[in-house]
């Protein structure tokens, strides 16, 4: 570092100060009534995921709901399979209701080839975005057969 940056005063900001009134006014205040707000956009995000996304998510979630059912003899625990399948049901209807309210939704930009997902953290490719979304609904059905699997060993 050189020895003027080092030896130059800092440059101090001093407040405004408005001759025709008598307090300060800072030009950066958060509760500016002096200039016009701008407009209010409504929510601009979307949910951009593919169609085979939503259905692999339900397929496996079927599958282990069907294989729970099925490790279990059917009645023995129908009961609280089928309150489990209703709330599976509520999750996925709830967000297909909030769809059917927004605007039309736009086409998926990983439904073009080589078309990226922008994400907080950056774009994401379709391999990474499949990864991140499906890697627990395709343990939970891996981990219904597998309970499937050990029942008819067992039993």
């Amino acid at each position: 570092m050189s020895d003027a940056a080092i030896r130059t005063p800092a440059l101090k900001t001093e407040p405004e100060v408005r001759k025709d009134a008598s307090v300060f006014s800072v030009p950066s205040e958060a509760n500016d009534n002096e200039n016009l707000a701008l407009s209010q956009q409504p929510e601009a995000r979307m949910f951009e995921l593919p169609r085979a996304i939503w259905i692999a998510m339900i397929g496996s979630y079927a599958v282990f709901m069907a294989a729970l059912l099925g490790a279990t003899g059917g009645s023995r625990a129908a009961f609280a399979i089928v309150i489990s399948v209703v709330y599976v049901a509520m999750f996925f209807g709830v967000a297909r209701v909030m769809l059917g309210q927004s605007n039309p939704q736009p086409v998926s930009p990983l439904g073009r080839s080589g078309g990226t997902l922008q994400t907080l953290f950056g774009p994401l490719g379709r391999l990474e975005v499949y990864t991140q979304v499906l890697i627990v609904p395709v343990v939970v059905a891996a981990f219904g057969i597998g309970i499937g699997v050990i029942a008819a060993l067992v039993f």
